[in-house]
């Protein structure tokens, strides 16, 4: 019992990110986590224009969308767990990734309404924001890889 206690402890310090030691380490991180929510906010994307054309089921899209909803959540949480260097411009860097993960993480969930509720006009609408949205990540991404 006490052994299976001391693997869980592991196991929950072992999903805990730590501090980005230089401004450039936590560039990097702020790359990687844009181009891992660009992918779900492109998946929920594809879902969504399948569903639309007839080549999806709605359960299976609705399925993708969850998963996607999930995805983003788990990037953001995963990023700002991350403690970032005392400079200015990791502080905006921050500031910036977090209002599109927060916008991506909206969108996804607004197709997720949209297609539950067959709202085909507001499915759209949702998706053509999202689409700018996901530019911007893929930009953020590209300019802050490491």
């Amino acid at each position: 019992m006490r052994a299976t206690g001391l693997v869980l402890l592991l196991v929950a310090l072992a999903g805990c990110v730590g501090p980005a030691r230089t401004p450039t380490a936590y560039e990097a991180k702020a790359g990687q986590a844009a181009a891992e929510a660009l992918s779900q906010v492109r998946t929920a994307l594809l879902a969504v224009d399948a569903g639309a054309g007839g080549r999806l089921p709605a359960a299976y899209e609705e399925t993708v969308l969850v998963d996607a909803e999930a995805g983003i959540g788990s990037v953001r949480t995963s990023f700002d767990s991350i403690q970032p260097p005392a400079d200015p411009g990791s502080d905006r860097l921050r500031a910036d990734l977090d209002e599109l993960l927060s916008d991506g993480g909206d969108g996804v969930t607004g197709l997720r309404i949209a297609a539950r509720r067959a709202d085909t006009a507001q499915l759209a609408a949702t998706a053509r924001k999202l689409a700018a949205v996901a530019d911007e990540m893929e930009a953020f991404g590209e300019e802050h890889a490491g």
